[in-house]
């Protein structure tokens, strides 16, 4: 009950995050750097927050995790129902960050503390398929209830409802307990850490205890390839964001509007869960590598083509369906290499992609065609060289 109260609370989480950041691009008068620099400030907060709070994801504590993302939820929605100017909604926006960096931890703690290591690539895909799925409905049912609904009205009641289910879930949460076979895991993690030196130090050490020095290199390379992987994703991220960022400033100059996109959004979720059902991503590399450059490629020269509501679904749909397989399987071959540790640095590296795609977008918009398409073309290619590497 508490896995599917959880994934429930995230999608919400994910649908008051698009509610929030698109009403402000497409409700107000905010410039496109502006926009970029609220977007970018979204990701910096939830860096900032994984980095303070993810020892406590390392400790296991996922019901005080849990119960500040509660709390910081609620916060952003009675400031957002009450902002009156950009940047008081600005605000509010952050404070969501903060819920959605201590939401995930807590998940993941949760997830990693309470389930059978045999039971993690099962869920962790179940996670990413309930988020597109939920999000992809539940857009939808805004959507139709936008001609009958204030759009603010909307806004902080999903906001309410992510309050509700967030209640729930905090409920529903067993007791936090540690197996001994976790605790063994930790300790083996943290003495990983002296990988590369126990490398240089078995390089001295006789032939009869070579074991020492083949371990300790396999471990230092384990590490290595670790940081490649998070490093991927955090480009990849950037892609992503990138467009999102720029494509409500693009789309309030042309006859699609909120509700539209709301639509189109909610096609692709349900296409990205669909998707996943399908192919549980994939944990070679080469594949990976070989779906980050289509997704580029498509991001890239498939944004000009944005004409009506059919091109502007068609081109959010593919981006967002290939995204989900990539962001799954970038993140099961992540945790396969680091056995469910150091989730909180995949996420702030994979964030600061976000923050850095979100402020790029606005500005290279601002800058020029050439500036707008170069840009995401140059990550695309680091993106597969890094997974590759």
């Amino acid at each position: 009950m508490w896995y599917w109260l959880g994934v429930t609370y995230i999608a919400a989480l994910s649908i008051v995050d698009f509610m929030m950041f698109n009403y402000i691009g497409f409700r107000t008068n905010v410039s496109d750097v502006d926009y970029g620099i609220i977007g970018a400030a979204w990701s910096a907060v939830f860096i900032a927050t994984s980095e303070l709070l993810g020892r406590l994801a390392d400790r296991g504590d996922y019901r005080r995790l849990s119960a500040v993302s509660l709390t910081f939820i609620a916060a952003a929605s009675v400031l957002f129902a009450l902002a009156r100017g950009v940047w008081l909604m600005a605000l509010a926006y952050i404070f969501h960050a903060v819920a959605t960096s201590t939401a995930n931890l807590g998940f993941s703690a949760s997830l990693f503390e309470l389930s059978p290591d045999v039971e993690w690539e099962s869920r962790t895909s179940g996670q990413r398929l309930g988020l597109y799925g939920i999000r992809g409905l539940g857009l939808l049912a805004l959507a139709m209830a936008v001609p009958f609904v204030r759009l603010l009205g909307l806004v902080v009641g999903v906001g309410v409802a992510a309050v509700a289910i967030g209640l729930l879930f905090l409920t529903a949460l067993p007791s936090q307990w540690i197996t001994f076979e976790r605790k063994l895991h930790g300790v083996i993690n943290r003495l990983s850490l002296t990988g590369a030196y126990t490398a240089a130090l078995g390089s001295f050490v006789s032939y009869r205890y070579g074991i020492l020095y083949s371990i300790s290199r396999g471990v230092a390379r384990g590490s290595g390839s670790s940081m490649g992987v998070a490093l991927s994703a955090t480009l990849t991220t950037f892609v992503g964001d990138y467009y999102l960022t720029a494509l409500p400033l693009i789309l309030r100059q042309m006859t699609v509007g909120l509700r539209d996109y709301m639509i189109a959004f909610a096609a692709a979720g349900l296409a990205a869960a669909l998707t996943l059902a399908m192919v549980q991503g994939t944990s070679s590399r080469s594949l990976a590598a070989a779906g980050i450059a289509l997704r580029g490629a498509w991001a890239i020269a498939a944004v000009s083509f944005i004409r009506s509501m059919a091109g502007l679904a068609a081109y959010i749909v593919i981006l967002v369906a290939l995204f989900g397989v990539l962001d799954l399987s970038l993140y099961q071959i992540y945790i396969g290499l680091t056995g469910g540790y150091r989730v909180h640095g995949y996420m702030v590296l994979r964030e600061l992609g976000s923050l850095a795609g979100s402020l790029a977008g606005g500005v290279a918009l601002y800058a020029g065609p050439m500036a707008f398409m170069v840009t995401p073309a140059v990550v695309t290619g680091a993106a597969v060289a890094a997974l590759l590497a």
